[in-house]
């Protein structure tokens, strides 16, 4: 295989996913919310349900691209059949009709949310299971799942400068940019174009590697699908990944969820403030942790890596909300705290996105150590129950985003510099230890995964010489 040409069809195949992912994380919750005027435990309601939906998607999605037999072999037929409704469903996500009542507008949000997040799930998981097949190699592993993970975030980053450069403008009905439904709607049709743009170019320049996959197992009858599934997700450097994502899906559910009501109101950032953040700190960080995750993989293995990476953002986590309540910051929405703040978001994203980055290799690397005792591969089940983990307890986290908003006193109808700040402090001392601990906690897990290089290289070795005899 041309791992190059293969490795940047693969990256791009992320972009669908890194734009509906920021989307949901970024700006959805916020636009239903403070915007549209749902309430808030309602809209993190209907937007967690439709995340735990997700989650059981992705494993029913990912089981059955493991064992499709067709001439495009066990993941194109998939992509293929997701080009169309992805772009429409999300297009109609950001440009609901007016409904006279509450829950009517709950309804469709969390219908609309379902469906949108299904039908990303039929492309992304059978896209994503391609990588192990891509390569087998340790390290190669690590920097192709840089690349992917930087066409995802990138992505979704150039859509949030649009967002707030471009497509939230002040009027004189929505002097505050952010409250402008107008820009949403915007950002939906365009995002809905580049996401199925990308999904089209990934598929087809990915199309070339298909007689060169593995072929789809063989299930006869249900105990032998229970047996699959069993030997495949007991495998023990799994299960604490597994664990591990439980926890980190809850953190980063309840973090971004929070992040923009903490950017408007808590630090008191404009549109264009919030832009500048995405460009010299949040694009730099990626582009860091494509480097650090590769460099600290090759030194000390990508499970060490990843502790440190993540023990780091961890440590770093209280600082800035602590220096804020006790008045050691500059001024609210001043470029003196953007300074600051930006460099925070700069290490935050750097070891972040590579704690990512090593996560998604490690579980590729899990694929032949499972495929010993089962003698079949499983990247589909891999991936989706990884995702699975995620967004499962994500749900949770952006319900828990709401219910922290509403305990604290926010209201719906709240302004930028016109919020008690007794209730932003409370946000952010609710925020703090909740996530804090969720992250400790997936830390723990991770630093109980067992293979490393060797372990990886003799799995492979052994498979090898089981196929030549």
């Amino acid at each position: 295989m041309n791992n190059n040409r293969n490795f940047l069809f693969y990256g791009i195949g992320s972009i669908a996913f890194g734009i509906k992912g920021n989307a949901f994380s970024w700006f959805l919750f916020f636009y239903y919310n403070m915007v549209i005027g749902l309430p808030a435990w309602m809209a993190s309601l209907a937007l967690g349900i439709a995340t735990i939906w997700d989650a059981f998607s992705d494993l029913l999605i990912g089981y059955s691209s493991d064992h499709t037999k067709s001439r495009l072999g066990r993941r194109h037929p998939y992509m293929y059949a997701a080009l169309l409704p992805v772009p429409i469903f999300f297009y109609y996500l950001w440009n609901p009709p007016v409904f006279q009542t509450d829950i009517d507008l709950f309804l469709y949000l969390l219908i609309m949310a379902i469906l949108v997040r299904t039908s990303t799930t039929l492309f992304e998981i059978p896209n994503q299971s391609l990588g192990p097949e891509i390569t087998r190699d340790y390290h190669e592993r690590t920097r192709m799942m840089s690349l992917r993970y930087f066409f995802g975030w990138i992505s979704g980053t150039v859509m949030t400068i649009l967002m707030w450069f471009i497509f939230l403008k002040p009027t004189e009905e929505y002097p505050n940019a952010q409250l402008n439904p107008e820009g949403y709607q915007t950002y939906g049709i365009v995002a809905a174009l580049l996401m199925v743009a990308a999904m089209i170019i990934s598929s087809l320049g990915l199309n070339k590697i298909i007689p060169e996959l593995s072929k789809p197992a063989k299930n006869n009858n249900f105990r032998e699908i229970k047996s699959e599934l069993k030997n495949t997700l007991l495998n023990r450097s799994f299960l604490v990944l597994f664990i591990g994502g439980i926890f980190a899906g809850m953190a980063a559910g309840f973090s971004s969820s929070l992040n923009i009501y903490f950017n408007t109101f808590f630090w008191g950032f404009s549109t264009i403030q919030i832009g500048i953040v995405s460009i010299i700190a949040v694009i730099p960080g990626i582009i860091a942790a494509m480097i650090i995750s590769q460099r600290l993989s090759v030194k000390i293995g990508k499970r060490r890596a990843a502790i440190i990476c993540g023990m780091i953002a961890l440590v770093l986590t209280p600082v800035p909300y602590a220096l804020r309540v006790y008045g050691y910051l500059p001024g609210f929405g001043s470029n003196e705290l953007l300074a600051i703040m930006s460099t925070y978001y700069f290490i935050e994203v750097s070891t972040g996105v590579a704690v990512t980055i090593l996560v998604s290799s490690m579980v590729s690397d899990i694929v032949e150590d499972s495929e010993l005792t089962t003698k079949k591969r499983s990247e589909g089940i891999f991936f989706s129950a990884q995702g699975f983990s995620n967004k499962a307890v994500s749900g949770v986290g952006i319900f828990l985003a709401g219910l922290v908003t509403t305990l604290a006193g926010l209201p719906s109808d709240a302004k930028p510099g016109s919020v008690d700040d007794t209730i932003l402090v409370n946000i952010a001392l609710f925020f703090v230890p909740i996530y804090m601990i969720l992250y400790l906690l997936s830390l723990y897990f991770l630093n109980l995964y067992k293979i490393d290089k060797e372990t990886h290289e003799r799995n492979i070795s052994t498979i090898n010489q089981r196929v030549e005899q």
